[in-house]
């Protein structure tokens, strides 16, 4: 174990092996320091010579160095301050405590002491050094988990919210503001068969280029840099600020939002398939309407022939001259014919039932895919979310 002696300014330093005393007890230098000694002639050499050795001792003479050249000792380094018998605390030594000495020692004692105290020192230094690594590092993975609940929680709300949106510009603001709250801003793209919708409407020819091949290939992220290209089938997310410097924070944006579109795409989907069924209900409740007017000519038609073919058949059994037979026969007919047009006109009243049955339910189905009463736009901000 090596250590850097500064016996007067910092051009004089000693690097001394072994844990060798250099110095007598009145704190002098001893001949065979000679060879120790270290030519400093810049900054540069004072820092390569604190890098290559374990500890740095300031003998009582010492100057302090100026503030530049304290800057150079790494931290890591074990400081310690040599005292001469008898001086205590001496105002060179008491000046050296803005440096951050580690311990102090005196000249008084043996090499076997010296050597004890230097490796105690030493190793005091490198449990202290692990500690503060170990805190660090807790710290680290305290913030990180405090980012990580706070992201997803983002998405949660996003998640909530999104169950009340009907229309795909309000998906889309909402994912925008979800982008703002994890300080990001990007493109949004919707694509269903031949439609295809951007939010902004209004980019750059170079987004649109990658919007549109992300349509073509079968990876679902792919990044680049500070581009984040999410592709799902009905939904592409285009991040054009992403913290590539940050690898932690950025790798987990990527998961929180893989989530957020994969969330969206299933509002999408939804979306659409509710646009198409009132599509379709709009449709098959004019086809009904239709059916229902043309059903009900008909029943008036054949009412009215059936009455006439009825009144005729009477008018002809009481007007010509007929046997009683022949008379019975008419007349029966003609009641038959009533019976007939009886049963036809219950029968097309339960149709007509069964139609109008059909419509309300529709239009109930119609109310359901509608947005919920009392359903409002909500600001910007009710979308953040602090959890910590």
């Amino acid at each position: 174990m090596e250590a850097l002696w500064l016996v007067g300014d910092p051009a004089r330093c000693y690097r001394v092996p072994d844990q060798h005393m250099i110095v007598n007890n009145t704190g002098a230098l001893l001949d065979d320091a000679a060879p120790y000694r270290q030519e400093i002639h810049s900054a540069s050499d004072f820092e390569a010579l604190c890098h290559a050795v374990d500890l740095l001792v300031f003998a009582e003479g010492a100057i302090v160095p100026e503030h530049s050249w304290l800057e150079l000792i790494p931290v890591h380094l074990p400081k310690i301050v040599l005292l001469t018998r008898g001086n205590g605390h001496s105002d060179v030594a008491i000046q050296l405590t803005h440096v951050g000495v580690d311990a102090y020692i005196t000249s008084a004692m043996s090499q076997a002491d010296y050597a004890l105290v230097m490796r105690k020192v030493y190793e005091d230094k490198q449990s202290i050094l692990a500690l503060q690594q170990e805190l660090k590092n807790f710290s680290a993975i305290a913030f990180t988990a405090m980012s990580s609940a706070s992201e997803m929680g983002t998405i949660a709300v996003f998640a909530e919210k999104i169950q009340e949106v009907m229309e795909l510009e309000r998906l889309a603001h909402l994912i925008h503001s979800c982008l703002g709250d994890l300080n990001l801003s990007g493109v949004v793209q919707f694509v269903f068969d031949d439609e295809t919708r951007l939010f902004p409407a209004a980019i750059s020819p170079a987004y649109l280029q990658l919007l549109s091949l992300a349509r073509d290939t079968s990876a679902r992220i792919i990044s680049q840099g500070r581009f984040l290209l999410f592709s799902f089938t009905h939904l592409q997310l285009l991040v054009t600020d992403a913290p590539a410097s940050d690898e932690e924070r950025y790798g987990r944006l990527r998961d929180v939002l893989a989530h957020l579109v994969s969330i969206a795409e299933a509002r999408a989907k939804t979306l659409k398939v509710n646009s198409l069924l009132k599509i379709q209900q709009d449709n098959t409740r004019t086809v009904m309407m239709l059916l229902e007017m043309s059903s009900r000519d008909n029943r008036n038609a054949v009412k009215e022939i059936m009455t006439e073919l009825s009144d005729s058949l009477r008018l002809m059994a009481t007007g010509l001259d007929l046997n009683m037979e022949q008379e019975t026969a008419l007349l029966s007919l003609s009641e038959k014919a009533l019976v007939s047009l009886e049963g036809l006109q219950e029968a097309t009243e339960a149709v007509e039932v069964h139609f109008r049955s059909l419509v309300q339910e529709l239009d109930n189905v119609a109310h359901l895919l509608d947005a919920p009463e009392g359903a409002t736009e909500e600001d910007e901000h009710d979308s953040r979310v602090e959890l910590f």
